[in-house]
């Protein structure tokens, strides 16, 4: 009996290779296709990362300690869909984490996030590797006070946004439960909504137990990958967002707008070229000198990306760019810039966009956005 297949599974396996020819590769090729489901208990012990040139800020991080414990819940991209078979069946997730930081600077933590895990070969090998990334919110932290916390220059706010990125060994040891190992990489920082603002980042390792709950057999095949046509297409978009420039000082808000070209490469990938222009609160009355208020209050540029598509609906799109137009006083410090986001597609016609990202400059956040866009299709 194949190890990771149930006795009347490996029946149905064994008539159709008896019959020999394209009619076994079809059969195997079926059984491929299914939607399996999963829980997963795992803990977590990690390394925290200096992120600072201030000695006080890593002195604080040194002394921590970082675990977690994490329950999540998997499910598989549906069959029907073409990134199931061009990520070799990836999955789609949701977790919470507790968290503990051994530091009373900043207490235990908590995360609610979503993520995706990629195959690197197939799933069904005994032993198999994925790696992934996900989103969230973490809150709870214990942060800097002026009273009661003045020494925590690491974190300024209890609410943080978490990224992470994970790789991941798997090995099945019996057909229901599944044996993980992995390290990765997990941020936590407000964006500068708040500061101070150093940030939290962990090199985590991972021992994890999954348990598969549910899986559900597609009658038929998925039908071969149809050919990509390569094309053009636009996006119109703009963000909303907030930051402290100042410790003690009230919060001004960010609007960005900006619209880009692109051209879509393949199923995974678009290559776009675009401009942005950032508005900041406040400028005018805030930052010295004889600009005139809009020039005070705007920064603007260019800029390059790619978008990495993870289903029809959900991507993340990475850009580049140089200030063409900017302002120290809104800590526009360097003439580069950076965002990085998740996007999803709402309507049949995927043309209406909502998501949020991180606008920074070189590893320094400027802001989070919460975006809504509109992509026009050729």
């Amino acid at each position: 009996m194949h190890p990771l297949l149930s006795a009347g599974q490996t029946v149905l396996l064994q008539r159709e290779q008896a019959r020999g020819g394209d009619s076994a590769i079809s059969r195997k090729a079926r059984y491929v296709e299914r939607i399996q489901g999963f829980l997963k208990l795992s803990y977590e012990k990690g390394y925290i990362l200096p992120v600072d040139d201030k000695a006080v800020v890593n002195e604080m991080l040194k002394a921590a300690d970082y675990s977690s414990l994490n329950l999540s819940a998997s499910w598989d991209v549906s069959p029907s869909s073409v990134y199931s078979r061009i990520y070799r069946k990836p999955k789609l997730g949701i977790g919470l984490a507790l968290m503990d930081f051994h530091h009373p600077s900043f207490g235990r933590p908590n995360i609610l996030y979503g993520f995706t895990e990629i195959p690197i070969n197939r799933r069904d090998r005994r032993l198999n590797f994925t790696y992934g990334i996900g989103v969230g919110l973490a809150w709870n932290f214990n942060h800097y006070d002026k009273v009661n916390d003045p020494q925590n220059l690491v974190i300024g706010s209890s609410l943080n946004a978490h990224l992470q990125a994970n790789l991941n060994m798997h090995y099945w040891l019996t057909p229901n439960f599944l044996l993980s190992v992995g390290t990765g990489f997990r941020h936590f920082s407000n964006g500068a909504l708040k500061k101070p603002n150093a940030g939290i980042n962990v090199i985590p390792f991972t021992l994890g137990l999954e348990y598969k709950i549910m899986e559900r057999h597609i009658p038929d095949a998925t039908p071969e990958l149809p050919p990509f046509r390569r094309h053009w297409s636009y996006s119109v978009y703009n963000s909303v967002g907030a930051k402290q420039l100042e410790m003690g000082q009230p919060v001004v808000f960010k609007n960005l707008f900006g619209f880009n070209a692109g051209y879509k490469l393949s199923y995974k990938y678009r290559a776009v070229a675009g401009f942005d222009l950032t508005y900041t609160a406040g400028s005018a009355v805030r930052i010295p000198g004889d600009q005139s208020a809009l020039s005070k209050s705007v920064s603007y540029g260019p800029y390059i990306g790619w978008e990495w598509f993870l289903t029809d609906r959900i991507y993340l799109p990475i850009y580049l760019g140089t200030y063409l137009h900017r302002n120290a006083g809104n800590e526009e410090e360097g003439s580069l810039f950076q965002r990085l986001g998740i996007r999803y597609a709402l309507l049949p016609s995927r043309s209406l966009v909502i998501g949020g990202g991180l606008k920074s400059h070189l590893g320094s956040a400027d802001f989070i956005e919460f975006t809504v866009g509109y992509n026009f299709h050729n």
